[in-house]
């Protein structure tokens, strides 16, 4: 018969369930596991489901935190470029942000280090969590710096065309991934956002 699987088995068996790569997971695991954590031994499940929140409707009450600091720390670990971009506000001054390699703008804002990531989450909102059905992400990519980029898929041009005021250098933050190519992008944000997923009927 087959055995039953162990606290850690079987919450490292939920995050990768929830679509999170294995490594992810099992750091994810070790690090509520650990005694630093203070969770008492055989928890980890408990733990792990109680942060998912209600994840069949999108409703995250922390794991997806979780997951992005270890992914962060497995990045730095492995020893992935941390690239560095410019952000042009609607008002306000420019300010710098970075980001590891592999990460979306959108991950910057929600789960980025350091003040330029707090002031990008001010301004870039992500209403759909990134399977564009919304365009609240929406930013404009600098002309010298657009060819750079990779092109936009068909469902992201859709998206793009309800966005605020979309030009023919609009990307969403959600699909935008820096690589070290992209190591000194600049990024404007418009001056408004249109929130289609608010107008999508939830049963």
């Amino acid at each position: 018969p087959t055995r039953p699987l162990s606290d850690r088995e079987a919450a490292c068996a939920f995050i990768v369930d929830r679509g999170h790569r294995r490594e992810v997971a099992e750091a994810a695991v070790e690090t509520l596991a650990a005694p630093s954590s203070g969770l008492p031994p055989g928890q980890v499940l408990a733990m792990v489901t109680r942060l998912a929140g209600r994840w069949e409707v999108g409703e995250d009450a922390g794991l997806e935190a979780l997951v992005k600091s270890v992914e962060q720390e497995l990045a730095r670990k492995a020893g992935k470029r941390l690239v560095r971009f410019s952000v042009e506000p609607p008002s306000g001054d420019v300010f710098a942000c970075e980001a590891y390699e592999g990460m979306s703008l959108k991950d910057v804002a929600e789960h980025g280090q350091g003040q330029g990531a707090k002031l990008l989450a001010e301004y870039l909102e992500c209403a759909c969590s990134g399977v564009m059905a919304c365009s609240t992400c929406h930013v404009y990519i600098h002309p010298d710096w657009f060819s750079k980029v990779s092109g936009p898929s068909e469902a992201e041009m859709d998206m793009l065309e309800l966005a605020y005021e979309p030009r023919e250098t609009s990307r969403l933050g959600c699909q935008l991934r820096f690589s070290e190519k992209l190591d000194g992008l600049k990024v404007t944000i418009p001056g408004g956002a249109n929130n289609m997923f608010d107008n999508i009927p939830f049963e």
